[in-house]
């Protein structure tokens, strides 16, 4: 297999300079197992499991590989822990004609235990991760110091996902290892400002590792982004597309479909933005945004319904967070073999960069 090296593979003890990201129902043990173990950096998603599943997706891990791998847990410093819940008057409009359709197709809709990325719940995740000294820990929607010195404690090193350049300076300051900023492009939550505007934006004074995120799906986007000074590529949605993750086929299948411009990017997943694929999930919106509850009670009000509708895998009433970078995914393969596919991908780029541009120093 080609080689494909920048400082961050030494930093983090990985082949390859490509992370999976910690996709909330996608990324869990089987998938962060496979990509670590083909050399890049696997992630578990962990906002939204409880502890317990947590503990288990880092057994499965190490029972797939002795590698490094990540776990990616949320710090937002407005969630609260166990929010109350929202009375039925209160429920938005769509959200109960979603819950109708989905329990007229047979599918259960029952609370679910969704701690709403709490810090206390935060807090026992770290110390879980200490227990089984994860080498990673993913900062989302958030960075405090005191989880840095906490990963820090123990040997581990602290990836900061961000969507703007003041924020990869708070996460800078709060002493994290590298710095993820994602673009709009990305899929799931994210922000307005595109990956090249932001990345060089960051590159101009960060003091840490960069690493390129939103709607990277070839290894030629990512030979782009290295050029331009990045030192690695969080890839998220082409890692929904494999045997390992834990979606079902009518998700997968969806993202095969998608077209160029088949993603929104909306608070209708829970209050905050995400970019998802347009189906009955988005489309039950429109011309109601007015109804939405704003976060966290956006998130506790579809919760069961969006919980239930995913379990089933249902292709129309499911919300199906994904990047810009769906409609050039035509496939479903092992993660592994993407892996391999995109260090390839990648090295052809910059290989043919060299006989595609003239310049001299």
């Amino acid at each position: 297999m080609a080689t494909l090296k920048t400082d961050l593979c030494e930093l983090l003890g990985i082949e390859y300079p490509i992370l999976q990201a910690g996709m909330g129902g996608v990324a869990f043990g089987p998938l962060a197992g496979a990509v670590s173990k083909a050399g890049g950096l696997g992630t578990i998603a962990a906002i939204s499991p409880t502890p317990e599943t947590v503990e288990e997706q880092i057994k499965i891990v190490r029972s797939i590989t002795d590698k490094p791998v990540c776990v990616d847990i949320g710090f937002p410093p407005r969630a609260p822990q166990n929010p109350e819940p929202v009375p039925a008057d209160e429920v938005p409009d769509p959200i109960t004609e979603l819950e109708a359709e989905v329990r007229a197709l047979g599918v259960d809709v029952k609370p679910v235990d969704d701690k709403a990325m709490g810090i206390e719940d935060a807090k026992e995740k770290m110390a879980i991760c200490e227990k089984y000294g994860v080498e990673v820990i993913a900062c989302a929607l958030g960075t405090p110091a005191w989880a840095v010195e906490h990963a820090h404690s123990w040997g581990a090193k602290t990836i900061s996902m961000v969507g703007r350049a003041k924020h990869a300076r708070r996460a800078i300051e709060a002493g994290t290892d590298i710095v993820v900023v994602q673009g709009t492009e990305g899929g799931g939550h994210t922000g307005d400002i595109g990956l090249i505007t932001l990345l060089q934006e960051v590159l101009e004074f960060s003091t840490v590792p960069v690493v390129a995120a939103g709607g990277l799906v070839t290894g030629a986007q990512i030979a782009g982004v290295l050029t331009q000074g990045a030192q690695g590529a969080w890839i998220g949605t082409r890692f929904i597309n494999t045997d390992e993750s834990s979606v079902g086929s009518n998700y997968k299948e969806s993202i095969v479909e998608a077209d160029h411009d088949t993603t929104v990017r909306e608070l209708i997943f829970d209050g905050l933005y995400v970019r998802q694929l347009q189906n009955r999930f988005t489309e039950v919106w429109k011309g109601r945004m007015d109804q939405l509850l704003g976060y966290p009670r956006q998130r506790v009000a579809i919760g069961p319904v969006r919980f239930a509708a995913a379990e089933a895998d249902l292709k129309d009433q499911q919300a199906l967070p994904a990047g810009q970078g769906s409609g050039l995914i035509k496939d479903v393969l092992p993660a592994g073999e993407v892996l391999e596919r995109l260090v390839a991908e990648t090295v052809a780029a910059l290989e043919a960069a060299k006989g595609r541009v003239d310049y001299s120093a």
